[in-house]
């Protein structure tokens, strides 16, 4: 293999360039996040004593922390356990993957379950560490990348979006042109994902001759969505300032001025460039203001962040020097010889490795056996929940897709079988005997009791055998949510209603004859309440809707709004807040349709003053009509 080398100094300028300039874009844009107007700032807002804190920059530093905990061989599995520890942000996708994972589930299920925001921007805006602990080695940043992504965006573009950016900031390492680079980004997602398709509908219509504001509006009019967070409007914001910026300052101006996502599209594009520029070539109006210091979100806690952009700098290539000698990537960090790149480096586009990532499905799990191996294993389990994902309801039985392959090169022989609670069923075990490469697929029949929790550990449990007897056995163990039973009614259902289980908190009266019709949808379930507490109660809809609670109307929102089932920015005529008994209370819903089904999310959530995590997190241990 030919090595290439990367010097030491120039590993340390590229760097700490990229975490300067995304001090500088996130502080820039922090203020006007979420207006969607065409704005014009051309500096920072009013600001403290140095960069304003921001979720952009917050949680690269705990995947930097769990770099230096877990190794370079760290997967989803263990950035999800890194969220549960130190992450407590309640907002949209992040809110939501956090609830999976305190249930038990893991991602890339815990990211897709139940999870409205998949197409956002929470992930895209977290590549540059995984670029920078990868440096000229875009395939391995892109597969750290949407490694993290699954966590909060499994199934959706914002995956898409994150690979997209870690792949182009990973390649400046060995190449500056800003159309190569774009390319080189492009070659990481499926070409027919949305933001792909609203990336190339951006470079035509600056090839063409469209200005920076005209090609706003065009995507608007082509990629746009309502929520201000969507993924691929927000990524061809970016990628719009850096086609028509003359220069740092213009470019992350023009993308800022864009407005949505603006604390992002500044920052990203601020990474980059600072990456391309480094430290030096930054103005001095934009540098001096945020300095050398890191500012951490007080929800972001209990590690050792780094406190200084220069403490971040050394921390990443300390952890990219271990990746590198991981990967076996033919990289040398060296504290003498020049930089200079080998052609094996460059333009080999994405692997088949990472191709393959974009099709693996969000409702299966796969694990690789014994527990903790990273290569070279023994055999690989697949869990694919189905479509309805990780949920049983109460005397429901569920089929589970199991699939073991044998990844060693000896011939195994045993049975697979599941371990379920007390008072549920499961069908007999499934014998198994497979010769190297071989694989067994299991439809496993389970059928749950008619009293169970909020949300329950099972496993299944592979025992291998020699000679007849058993040799070893090894536990999985997995997580199945407490579904719902509601009673829904649409507008010509009469008086009975249909007896319907929903897998999350989304209503799904598509499950009626008559989904399709205009008119009045109804629905009503219990909500068992297992303490006295205050909460948050929301109907996120984009109808009007009302919400009673024991006969009471608690909710009444007379008109169509903007759909925003988040926990902490729900519509305000969407959410009471209240003091609720404990033990068994009726919910009932009303919303009026016309034009498309009806979508209703119904959210028991944490008010804003709680002593400890934070604001607004998700009450897991109550459950609707189980």
């Amino acid at each position: 293999m030919t090595v290439s080398i990367l010097n030491e100094q120039d590993y340390y300028r590229i760097v700490y360039g990229g975490w300067l300039g995304k001090n500088i874009g996130g502080t820039l844009g922090y203020a006007a996040e979420g207006k969607k107007e065409l704005l014009n700032l051309t500096y920072y807002p009013e600001l403290p004593d140095g960069p304003l804190e921001n979720d952009d920059l917050d949680l690269q530093l705990v995947w930097l922390h769990a770099l230096e905990q877990y190794g370079p061989g760290l997967t989803a599995r263990e950035l999800g356990q890194e969220w549960l520890e130190h992450i407590f942000f309640p907002f949209d996708e992040y809110g939501y993957a956090l609830t999976n994972l305190r249930r038990g589930l893991v991602p890339p299920v815990a990211g897709a379950f139940n999870n409205p925001f998949t197409n956002c921007m929470g992930s895209p805006i977290r590549s540059e560490i995984w670029a920078m602990a990868a440096p000229g080695f875009p395939g391995q940043a892109a597969y750290y990348a949407y490694q993290d992504a699954i966590v909060d965006h499994a199934g959706g573009e914002g995956v898409y979006g994150e690979m997209f950016f870690a792949a182009i900031e990973s390649a400046i390492f060995y190449e500056q042109d800003r159309d190569r680079l774009i390319a080189i980004g492009l070659q990481y997602i499926p070409e027919d994902s949305r933001t792909a398709l609203a990336l190339r509908d951006l470079l035509r219509w600056h090839r063409d001759g469209h200005s920076w504001t005209e090609a706003r509006s065009l995507i608007l009019e082509h990629h746009g969505r309502d929520n201000f967070t969507d993924a691929p409007q927000n990524i061809a914001f970016t990628i719009l300032g850096w086609l028509y910026g003359e220069d740092f300052e213009d470019a992350i101006l023009k993308a800022v001025n864009c407005g949505y996502d603006t604390d992002c599209t500044a920052a990203t594009l601020g990474a980059i460039l600072g990456m391309l520029l480094g430290p030096e070539g930054l103005p001095e109006r934009w540098v001096k203001p945020v300095g050398d210091r890191v500012v951490v979100s007080p929800p972001i806690k209990g590690f050792p962040a780094p406190t200084s952009l220069d403490e971040l700098t050394r921390r990443t290539i300390r952890a990219g020097k271990q990746v590198l000698a991981y990967a076996d990537a033919g990289i040398v960090v060296h504290p003498e010889l020049a930089t200079s790149w080998s052609a094996n480096h460059i333009g080999s586009g994405a692997s088949a490795g990472i191709r393959e990532l974009w099709t693996q499905q969000a409702t299966a799990n796969r694990y690789l056996l014994p527990a903790g191996t990273r290569r070279e294993v023994d055999l690989e389990l697949s869990i694919d929940y189905g479509n309805e994902g990780p949920a049983i309801a109460p005397a429901q039985t569920k089929s589970l897709e199991i699939v073991l392959t044998n990844r060693s090169r000896v011939a195994l022989t045993g049975k697979l079988m599941l371990s379920v609670p007390g008072g549920w069923s499961v069908q007999d075990a499934a014998d198994v005997q497979l010769q190297p490469g071989e694989s067994i697929e299991w439809t496993a029949q389970l059928t749950a009791s008619s009293d169970i929790a909020p949300y329950q550990e099972l496993a299944v449990c592979w025992t291998r055998s020699h000679d007849g007897s058993v040799w070893a056995g090894q536990k999985i163990p997995f997580t199945l949510v407490g579904a719902a039973r509601w009673t829904i009614w649409g507008p010509h259902s009469g008086e009975a209603g249909l007896e319907a289980v929903m897998a999350g908190n989304r209503i799904g009266w598509e499950q009626l004859p008559d989904a399709s019709a205009d008119g009045v949808y109804r629905a009503r379930t219990r909500l068992v309440n297992p303490q006295e507490r205050q909460l948050r109660l929301i109907a996120a809809t984009s109808n009007p809707v009302k919400l009673k609670l024991n006969g009471q109307t608690v909710i009444d929102c007379p008109h169509a709004t903007e759909f925003m089932p988040a926990y902490h920015r729900a519509h305000p005529e969407q959410l009471v807040e209240l003091t609720l008994a404990a033990g068994s209370h009726e919910i009932e819903i009303e919303t009026l349709t016309a034009g498309q089904p009806p979508e209703v999310y119904v959210l028991p959530v944490s008010i804003r003053e709680t002593t400890v995590p934070g604001p607004y997190y998700y009450y897991t241990d109550m459950t609707f009509g189980v």
